[in-house]
């Protein structure tokens, strides 16, 4: 018996060996990958811009003149230190202006409270013929002052100083008119209150201009790094123009902008892979902290218009030399799983709907139908149809069929 089951054996070697030789010249070549467990996370790949937690923008809070500009770009600043000192003569100038309207009203006042008098009357008529002179000829330099700063051949300063003068010598045509007014007719005491109030309004304006004085020393608003600045000694300045921008270097987030199409696969508290090779970043993690409410529209590097929403990482660990302004790379988690069956991706494909790989069995190709789970760009989890040590082929062709002999030419680690 022993015998006949000897013989049957090496019989069907020989078979084996046989059909090898004669298929040998058909059999095709193949490399495979061993099918292994490991982890695998299905992610969604963006960039981020690292942002400065404590940041704020320093505006010019009125115009003027720079004088003095007390830091420069790397500069740490305190609370409250000043930055910025603007030239205060044209708030000095206001004031002084004020203060003669003030004074021509006052004197105004008190000459209309006064009894009339013919030889008064006739002072004052005189003086407002000189006067209407002096209006017409500082209207005159005006104009043509104007069109000098307009040609740019004279500065602002200068032409301002022809409208104060003009404003000044038709303030005192009106006061003369004013007071040949009250002269020829008693005031009323409508009219006192009138004079009174326009000299309250008057104080109220320059308290108010005195106030302002504070402005023309500009302060930082927070503590931090001077990241940005944009003035000069002898800049001009308008309100509202921004001075600086102020970050907290040490205190850091990233902000990225997500497709609307991968934003609802994150959440808040998603875990977040950080690198950058370049700059040797790599293993650094993070966690998705906010999703901004609304979508803006982006432009592409490629020029396509796309709808995106702001998320925020918060930043897990200390990066030494990361600074604000950086782009890094992000994965943001979406599903991700431990000790899976891992298959490499180019070993699948489609079929009717299904999906197969080839699996090497004794050196012939088996078709096998698998059931998928996570995809991660070079590798799929296989949660049906395998085993862990099988081998399956990689990038099957066309040539390649159920049952024919295979050359295994190498086999790749996933």
């Amino acid at each position: 018996m022993k015998k006949i089951i000897a013989v049957l054996f090496v019989g069907g070697a020989l078979l084996t060996a046989g059909l090898l030789m004669i298929n040998g010249s058909k059999a095709v070549e193949v490399e495979t990958a061993t099918v292994k467990k490991g982890d695998i996370a299905e992610y969604v790949e963006e960039l981020g811009l690292v942002v400065s937690e404590n940041k704020g923008s320093v505006f010019a809070p009125t115009a003027g003149r720079v004088t003095q500009v007390m830091v420069t770009i790397g500069d740490v600043v305190e609370k409250g230190d000043v930055l910025v000192q603007i030239d205060g003569q044209q708030l000095t100038r206001q004031i002084m202006e004020l203060e003669a309207r003030k004074s021509a009203l006052t004197a105004q006042y008190n000459e209309a409270i006064k009894p009339i008098d013919g030889k008064e009357i006739e002072k004052l008529e005189l003086q407002l013929g000189v006067q209407q002179k002096k209006v017409d000829e500082a209207k005159r330099q005006k104009d043509i002052n104007e069109v000098l700063y307009e040609a740019e051949a004279i500065s602002y300063e200068e032409y301002h100083v022809t409208i104060i003068a003009l404003e000044q010598a038709e303030m005192q045509l009106e006061g003369i008119e004013l007071d040949l007014e009250l002269i020829r007719k008693p005031i009323s005491t409508n009219i006192a209150a009138n004079y009174k109030a326009q000299l309250k309004q008057l104080d109220i304006q320059m308290e108010q201009l005195r106030n302002q004085g504070e402005d023309f020393v500009v302060s930082a608003p927070l503590k931090g790094t001077v990241m940005a600045k944009s003035v000069e000694v002898g800049s001009y300045l308008q309100p509202g123009m921004q001075l600086m921008e102020l970050g907290d270097r040490e205190a850091l987030y990233i902000e990225s902008d997500v497709l609307v199409s991968e934003i609802g696969k994150i959440n808040i508290g998603s875990r977040v892979e950080i690198s950058h090779k370049d700059l040797g970043i790599e293993g650094v993690k993070g966690t998705v902290r906010k999703i901004y409410p609304q979508a803006f529209s982006k432009i592409s590097d490629l020029g396509v218009e796309q709808k995106r929403i702001k998320a925020e990482i918060a930043i897990e660990n200390k990066v030494e030399g990361l600074r604000p302004g950086y782009d890094l790379d992000l994965k943001m988690i979406i599903i991700n799983k431990e000790n899976a069956l891992l298959i490499p991706q180019n070993a699948v494909f489609e079929k009717s709907g299904k999906t197969y790989v080839f699996v090497n069995e004794n050196n012939t190709a088996a078709l096998r139908e698998i059931q998928k789970g996570i995809e991660s760009r070079k590798q799929i989890e296989v949660i049906s149809g395998l085993q862990e040590g099988e081998e399956v082929i990689l990038a099957p062709d066309e040539k390649l069929e159920e049952g024919i002999i295979l050359k295994i030419n190498a086999s790749t680690e996933l």
